[in-house]
């Protein structure tokens, strides 16, 4: 689903405007990344979890060169979905 689907959807679940939506939609992506850049987590209650790892520094092989190159570190995102998101696909799939 791309993201004019998602604020179609949701513009008409909850009879707003999609331009409305698109702004909570981009506010939301805009506070979750500031949170995620400070090294906080941050849950959305009945989604799940999206937590920062830092990425150490590590050394790779350049696989045609041989080359030995070295890749900095950095930070990830992990996303842990909620138990309760977990039930939901369940009962979609059937299982």
């Amino acid at each position: 689903m791309d993201s004019k689907t998602l604020t179609d959807i949701v513009a008409d679940k909850t009879g707003r405007s999609k331009t409305e939506i698109q702004n909570l939609i981009d506010c939301l992506a805009v506070e979750v990344a500031e949170t995620l850049k400070e090294g906080d987590s941050i849950t959305i209650p009945s989604v799940g979890s999206f937590e920062p790892r830092k990425r150490l520094e590590r050394v790779s092989v350049h696989p045609t060169t041989g080359k030995r190159l070295l890749i900095p570190p950095k930070l990830s995102v992990v996303f842990k979905p909620s138990s309760l998101l977990k039930q939901k696909i369940r009962e979609i799939k059937g299982l």
